[in-house]
This record gives C-alpha cells, structure tokens and sequence, in this order.
C-alpha cells in the first residue's frame, strides 16, 4: 500500500464530509478555517493539523461531521520529539486564554444589546417577540488578530443582528449571531459543546436546534397546557448532547436530508437517535417544526408533540 502524503489525507478527509481543504498552509496546532460544499458554506469547516504533523481532524459545522485523519506505514514512524509536546502544551494554554478572552467579549456584546423585535423572528412567525439585538458587534471585537478573525467570521448578510447566547451550566460560553436573512454563525472560538439557550422553564425539557423552532415548540407545548423547559442547542450533534446531559429529556428534532456518513440518516435523526431520549420530527423531509408551524398552524406541531409525551 503507497503511503499518503499529509496533505492527501486531509483531503481525502475533507471529501469525506463534504468539506473544501483550505486554500492557505494549515499551521500544526491551530484551526484553520475553511468552507463546507453546503448551501452558505462560507467559513463553517475548520481543519485541524496535529503538532505532530501526523494526522488531524475536519469539522464540518453545517452537518456536524467531523472526520480524522492519520499517516500511515513510514511516513508515520517518526519518533516523538519532546519539542513537540512542549508546542502543544503552550499552544494549548494559548487556546484556553483565548476562550477566557472570547467568553469575556460574549459578555460584553449581551450586556450591550437591546432587547427588540428583529426580523428573523418575524420570519418564523414571531412578530412580537423580543430577542437580544445588536446592531455592531464589532464594537466590542478587540483590536488586534482575535478581533480581525472574530470579524471575518460574522455572517454575510444585513443587521441588525439577533444574538442567542449559549451556557453551559451558568457560564456563557458562545454567541449565535442571526442575520435579518436568517444567515447563522456562532462567534468563533467560543464553545458550543454543550451550550443551549433557554426560553422556557418548567417540569420536562425539550431540546431542538434552532431558535425558530425552539420558539414554535414552546408556543405548541403552552397550547397543550405542559410545564415545560425549552432549549435551544444551535446544532443537531450539540442537541444529542444536551438532551443526554438532562435526565428524561426530548428531542425535537428537524427532518434533515440523509448523509452517507451519518448511517444514510439526516443528522438530526442520527444524533436523536444516538442520544437514547425520547424524539421525535416532522414527517416531512426538510422540515424543522417552525417549517411545520407556518405551513399546517401551531395546533398540527401540538398534536404531533402530544403523541411522544404520551410515550
């Protein structure tokens, strides 16, 4: 068998989740952003080169896929160098003070936000919600490279932007930032595992992805007279993990498009699935429970709901 380059086997990972290999020189240590092949893709894959220059890991945001890569035969039988294991400690310092850093800024862009009406809650049948808004996040990116890179990674699209923040525990630790247009990027370095945003408290959970739909299950589940909390988890991978966090929790989840990698399943299907909670989605492909809601009303999301809390 030929040996792979470094290079090959990273692209052969970025194949496998649908993921384009970055056009710059990936730095050991450090992520490097790059796009996913989906709709919007635009700067929501990142690849990863271990400080050993052995393998490394693509992440693709939009479906979160993750894929690892790994030398093998010769070009793998390099001895360890201790050199290396003091770059990775320091560089791994370096990223922990850099989250403190990002947490800090998440912070001060909620404290500095107004809470309004905003578009995209408008879009999802929400017109008189009120949301956390910012019109300029930028204002309170440092000036130095972790701003420029934090500004690079805002989504395209108009202001001002809706910010949905995510804890884990009571820590705030990420930022989702909504365009008028529905665009959607969590702040970059922050953590998202496990983070969720909470909009309703009560006797049982339900955990979905996005906000739009986290609002429709809320409005559904008040219909039905239940005491419910409602989370909102920013990703189908990061719902199975919430939901497996909080004991008797369920999934709503959305009905997306099968993968190959994720057992033919879409991956919130996959991720429900994997998580052992109770779940449930829309019968229709490409359907979240807001598609449900503006199409067939919120009674049909009630009726659907009621049938898994009857389980």
């Amino acid at each position: 068998m030929t040996d792979l380059s470094l290079d090959e086997a990273m692209r052969r990972a970025c194949d496998a989740v649908k993921v384009s290999p970055p056009m710059r020189r990936c730095s050991p240590g450090r992520w490097t952003r790059t796009d996913s092949l989906g709709k919007n893709g635009k700067n929501d894959a990142a690849v990863l080169i271990d400080d050993d220059e052995r393998g490394g890991f693509v992440y693709n945001y939009q479906t979160a896929q993750g894929q690892k890569f790994r030398l093998d035969g010769a070009n793998a039988s390099r001895p360890a160098d201790p050199k290396i294991e003091a770059r990775r400690r320091a560089r791994e310092a370096e990223r922990e003070s850099e989250r403190r850093r990002v947490e800090r800024i998440c912070a001060d862009i909620v404290n500095g936000c107004r809470h309004d009406r905003h578009a995209y809650l408008d879009s999802k049948g929400f017109p008189d919600e009120l949301g956390l808004v910012c019109d300029e996040p930028r204002d309170f990116f440092p000036s130095d490279r972790l701003g420029e890179m934090l500004a690079h990674s805002l989504p395209e699209g108009t202001g001002p932007l809706l910010i949905v923040p995510g804890r884990v525990d009571r820590r705030l630790t990420t930022l989702q930032f909504i365009t008028t247009t529905g665009s959607k990027k969590n702040i970059l370095r922050g953590v998202m595992s496990g983070a969720s945003h909470r909009i309703a408290s009560g006797r049982d959970t339900w955990v979905c992805e996005g906000i739009g739909t986290a609002l429709t299950v809320r409005a559904a589940l008040k219909l039905l007279g239940a005491s419910v909390t409602v989370l909102s988890a920013f990703s189908a991978s990061n719902v199975g993990q919430v939901a497996e966090s909080i004991s008797g929790s369920r999934i709503a989840a959305d009905h997306d498009k099968p993968v190959p990698t994720l057992d033919n399943l879409g991956a919130g299907e996959f991720y429900a699935r994997r998580s052992g909670r109770k779940w449930t989605m829309p019968a229709q492909l490409g359907d979240d429970f807001n598609d449900l809601h503006q199409r067939d009303g919120l009674r049909a999301v009630a009726l659907h709901l009621r049938e898994i809390m009857m389980q």
